[in-house]
């Protein structure tokens, strides 16, 4: 028998919802019912719906507001949401993913548009499993052959790429490439980083494209400048020290004039040593730009391979016998599974505050980007991955006053926090986790504890090395344990 679908109704009319939850209950579906776009979020994380219906009367967390948190969490981003109101705007209207029901209802449109959306999920859902519409190896079929086709046929849709540990995406609509994904970036530069690989899997679902445009070439002329890209970086990898190499900007460096925009960018990021790899994941521009100015910076000795003591020393944040206590602290005596995953909480009111962060763990062993923090500053951006399966995910929640019904649903099983800055908002949230969450605080950055968390059990004291400070918390959590 199969499962019954469930359906989150988030709406401060009472009659309304009465009316809607019997009709649909009478069909087989579970209710769960919010008024208020709190509740609905906490409800839509921990229950997991098939589907949210949310009105733009709820209060707390409107519905644009509630949308962009979902998709910014990698275990909410797939969930469909139909926005329900008066629709005053047609124009906003057509810009919801899953569509607009007007109130008031009729049932009939309601039920069918439910059961619309459910149909398309069997589909894709379908399309995920073995009879996937196109599936298959790049080792049978080359990326390049198969953006071709799908070129060719004027496709629609979502192809994951999956190479290892390494899983990308590229958004086709009507054959076009509109937009990709790949670890850190997006664009042209994960596209181009895509056409690269030549071994692993594929899969292409057809879905309808509703995000941002950020790739404007044909398929044609995609690929033809991809694999001129992938040949001109070929003949300058030559050049290069690998990847992993640390530079940095000569000290007479500063003196020069105006520079091209992707030589400024690329000097700016070399102020500090950093891997290579870690300056073409941080410039805006394609990788082959990138490489272009770096290659032109070290011929004419405006930067060179940073010295050896300026680089971190090498090897596992924590080793084997620390990372078994970790272990057992997020079990916190459950039985033992193979996986074992934890949650750390940057906090931070900077978006930019938290990329830095992220990009100076660009050199820890297992350390991996999910995607790059959007300006709400809620989700799941990074993970540290050991050996032994255990994990820790790297989120951030927003520490404004109106993000405050968040806090707790999105702080729940977190195994301590790193404070970026001294901000207001930062702080508030900080001694919030520290006292009611009662979770190890890290502060990073030089300087005294603040007022606000002198005296609170848990805040340990300010370190300057994002790496450091991470240590520092997996200590402070081992701690805790003991």
């Amino acid at each position: 028998m199969p499962r019954a679908r469930k359906i989150l109704l988030a709406d401060p009319d009472g009659d309304t919802v009465q009316a809607l939850s019997r009709a649909l209950r009478e069909k087989g579906y579970q209710i769960s019912i919010a008024s208020d776009g709190s509740r609905a979020l906490e409800v839509a994380v921990l229950r997991h719906p098939d589907l949210v219906l949310f009105d733009e009367g709820c209060r707390l967390v409107n519905a644009r507001t509630f949308l962009q948190i979902l998709r910014t969490n990698p275990r909410t981003e797939d969930i469909p949401v139909v926005v329900t109101g008066p629709l005053k705007d047609a124009e906003r209207a057509r810009g919801m993913r899953d569509g607009y029901l007007k109130k008031p209802f009729n049932l009939d449109d309601v039920l069918g548009r439910i059961a619309q959306i459910f149909r398309r999920l069997d589909a894709a859902r379908e399309l995920k499993g073995e009879s996937r519409e196109i599936e298959g190896s790049l080792a049978q079929m080359g990326l390049a052959d198969l953006l071709q086709v799908l070129g060719q046929n004027k496709r629609t849709g979502n192809l994951t790429i999956e190479h290892g540990e390494e899983r990308g995406e590229i958004i086709l609509s009507a054959g076009k490439p509109v937009n990709a994904r790949f670890g850190a970036v997006e664009g042209e530069k994960a596209l181009f980083r895509l056409l690269t690989i030549k071994e692993g899997t594929f899969a292409f679902a057809p879905l309808a494209h509703a995000g941002p445009v950020r790739i404007r070439r044909g398929m044609e002329e995609a690929l033809l400048e991809g694999m001129r890209h992938a040949d001109e970086i070929v003949k300058l990898r030559e050049r290069l020290p690998a990847a992993s190499v640390r530079l940095r900007l000569a000290t007479e460096a500063s003196n020069l004039g105006a520079q091209h925009p992707v030589t400024a960018e690329v000097m700016r990021l070399l102020q500090e040593p950093r891997a290579l790899r870690e300056v073409l994941d941080l410039a805006q521009a394609p990788d082959l730009e990138v490489l272009s100015a770096v290659a032109s910076l070290l011929d004419k000795g405006i930067a060179h391979v940073a010295p050896a003591a300026d680089a971190p020393a090498g090897g596992p944040i924590l080793n084997p016998a620390e990372q078994h206590t970790l272990r057992a602290r997020i079990l916190r005596g459950r039985p033992a599974t193979k996986a074992v995953v934890g949650k750390a909480v940057l906090v931070s009111e900077s978006q930019r505050a938290v990329r830095a962060f992220l990009a100076q763990l660009v050199d820890l062993p297992g350390f991996r980007v999910y995607r790059q923090p959007t300006p709400e500053l809620l989700g799941t951006w990074a993970r540290i991955d050991f050996p032994d399966g255990l994990r820790i995910e790297l989120c951030s929640i927003p520490g404004a006053e109106e993000a405050m019904p968040l806090w707790r649903p999105f702080a729940a099983g977190a195994l301590g926090a790193l404070a970026l800055d001294r901000g207001n908002a930062t702080l508030k949230l900080a001694s919030w986790l520290a006292r009611e969450i009662k979770v190890p605080l890290l502060l990073l950055g030089e300087g005294e504890v603040p007022k606000l968390l002198k005296g609170v059990a848990g805040v340990v004291p300010a370190v300057g090395d994002p790496k450091q400070g991470v240590r520092a918390l997996f200590e402070a959590v081992m701690h805790q344990a003991t």
